[in-house]
């Protein structure tokens, strides 16, 4: 259930979540140097629509809340859920580049832990 609400919190996307140990891309992305400035650019542009630009999220419509969750999941949970999407979360791999993902990632964890 924790991750069906990050998945929906972390960007709004869609299945197909792979494990950080399975997908080369997340080692790479979590091994980058976020920038939390861009980051939260793009968590604006890309994110706050269904998480919220405070992260609360909207559990009603099943978009977690990432202030109460973002900090239960790993580097490599949250970029995998970015990448691949889960549940009302669709997949921003196609969206976002490596380090737009490692930017985000920093503003979740500098902003939400």
């Amino acid at each position: 259930m924790r991750r069906i609400l990050i998945a929906a919190a972390l960007l709004a996307f869609a299945p197909g979540c792979e494990s950080g140990s399975d997908n080369p891309d997340v080692a790479t992305i979590v091994a980058l140097s976020g920038d939390a400035t861009s980051g939260e650019s793009l968590y604006g542009t890309h994110c706050s629509s269904c998480h919220m630009a405070d992260g609360t999220g909207n559990p009603g419509l099943n978009y977690p809340s990432l202030v109460e969750h973002a900090s239960k999941e790993t580097d490599e949970e949250i970029v995998a859920i970015v990448l691949e999407g889960e549940e009302a979360m669709p997949a921003f791999r196609s969206q976002l580049s490596d380090q737009e993902v490692a930017d985000v990632l920093a503003y979740i964890r500098a902003t939400w832990g």
